[in-house]
């Protein structure tokens, strides 16, 4: 009998599983967007609603876990049921990306949390703490020893001790108090703690509020470490990969590098050898994903660039000289001319519907997108790296642009042509025009870019050894 229930629990778990866990993992994506902007416009509510930021984290994380592991090792797939396509989320960069908001915000605002959680243990923690031992009868005399300490050591928190940038609190002492109170309460004939639920239940409190103030960063770890994902590279580049590949998510493409500061954490003590390759494939990792990034925005921008030039060549005196050929043959053969019509520079710029997004505005969209993340954040630390974001995109920009000269001469070898000079000014004009809009999605120096690479055009070869416009 026992089998079959649980055969019958385990057919449930396969058919259901995945599309209940994929309809989990879009609530969080909507319930943590919301409380990130919440807590960003009022950074205030950080404080009383912190453990609704832990239970969202820890709710994602473990979310989060769960498709790492089913993606991993898949249960065998009954009848018709498409186990596999809900073990691939491609919103999932979403969800990582609103963890790391929350998680920055806990960082930036602990000052906040500090200040409200020491008020709250020295306003009312302490206040009903003493009122409760009063009315409570402890056995010994050490547990009242214990107690009393306890309700000492936060009676004495001041909000000034969060302003003192010396002070250091440490309350590991207090919580280790809490927990031989409970060995000495729970054991005996007589245990304590059954009858006093209130007096438990006020010190878990008191516990979680310490922490709060001391042990902040280790919460953050606790909820929503997600270093797991060193193990499983395959899925972590797999889903990066799909995130690049997919405009709406690549607003959200940057927890991925992000991530991989999170490498160090998996580290153990008992492991010391394992220490050097995890920080070898952290390293490796957000090297890549930053690279594939400015590597795309390149991309993006180079094709830009190519279909500005051509519109600017359009605009060039040269190509109106068939049209004015075309207009005196015209009115030689007919005296009553009929009325010509040239596809003339600029009609690509009128719409028929706004509903039809052209490709450039496809590629505008896409490269505000891919910006969005790479301005996210000025550095990325891992280890004892700092990595810069905007600094790839910069380097790539710069190659780009210096090969993108070389390719404007348009040296013919076989009859040593060159490009006309002033249709060579005309097309470096409309590349740089098109740079120099990138600084409006992106906080970087165009300049710079603009200085380093056409004064190396001067050379017979650029600083990469490639042709410049003078050899």
């Amino acid at each position: 009998k026992k089998v079959g229930e649980v055969k019958e629990c385990y057919n449930t778990a396969v058919t259901t599983a995945a599309a209940n866990h994929r309809e989990r993992r879009k609530f969080l994506r909507t319930a943590l967007k919301e409380l990130v902007l919440i807590c960003s416009d009022q950074p205030g509510l950080l404080g009383p609603k912190a453990l609704f930021v832990f239970m969202g984290l820890c709710f994602s994380r473990d979310e989060i876990y769960w498709l790492l592991r089913h993606n991993e090792n898949p249960p065998p797939r009954q009848g018709k049921v498409k186990l596999q396509e809900d073990l691939v989320d491609r919103y999932l960069p979403e969800l990582l990306f609103h963890m790391e908001e929350l998680r920055s915000l806990v960082r930036k605002y602990s000052q906040v949390i500090q200040r409200y959680y020491v008020q709250y243990l020295a306003g009312y923690d302490a206040v009903a703490l003493a009122q409760m031992i009063q009315n409570t009868a402890v056995t010994s005399e050490e547990d009242n020893v214990l107690l009393s300490s306890i309700c000492q050591k936060i009676s004495e928190l001041s909000v000034d001790n969060v302003e003192d940038p010396d002070h250091v609190f440490d309350f590991l002492g207090l919580r280790l108090d809490w927990g031989r109170l409970q060995s000495y309460l729970s054991s005996g004939k007589n245990p304590v703690l059954a009858q006093q639920k209130d007096l438990a239940a006020l010190l878990n409190t008191v516990s979680f509020h310490t922490r709060m103030v001391d042990n902040l960063d280790e919460m953050i770890i606790e909820t929503s470490d997600l270093s797991l994902f060193c193990f499983y590279s395959k899925f972590f580049e797999d889903n990066f990969q799909m995130c690049l590949e997919f405009p709406a998510q690549n607003r959200f493409i940057i927890a991925f590098p992000l991530i991989c500061g999170h490498f160090s954490n998996i580290t153990n003590e008992l492991c010391p050898e394992e220490r050097i390759h995890i920080r070898e494939r952290s390293l490796s990792v957000i090297n890549l994903f930053l690279d594939e990034m400015s590597k795309e925005a390149k991309n993006i921008i180079t094709t830009v660039c190519d279909e500005q030039c051509t519109l600017s060549d359009r605009l060039l005196p040269k190509h109106c000289a068939p049209m004015i050929a075309q207009v005196v043959n015209k009115k030689k053969r007919d005296k009553t001319p009929k009325k010509l019509e040239f596809e003339k520079p600029g009609w690509e710029s009128y719409r028929k519907t706004r509903e039809d997004l052209t490709t450039m505005d496809k590629l505008h969209m896409a490269l505000t997108e891919l910006c969005y993340a790479i301005n996210y954040c000025a550095t990325i630390s891992v280890w004892e790296y700092t990595f810069a974001p905007r600094e790839y995109l910069h380097q790539h920009l710069e190659t780009r642009f210096s090969r993108a000269l070389a390719g404007m001469v348009m040296y013919s070898p076989e009859t040593s042509e060159i490009a006309k000079p002033s249709e060579l000014l005309n097309s470096v004009k409309a590349y740089m025009n098109v740079l120099q809009c990138v600084e409006n999605y992106v906080n970087i120096d165009i300049t710079r870019v603009f200085n380093n690479v056409l004064l190396q055009q001067t050379q017979q070869s650029d600083s990469a050894g490639e042709p410049t416009i003078a050899s």
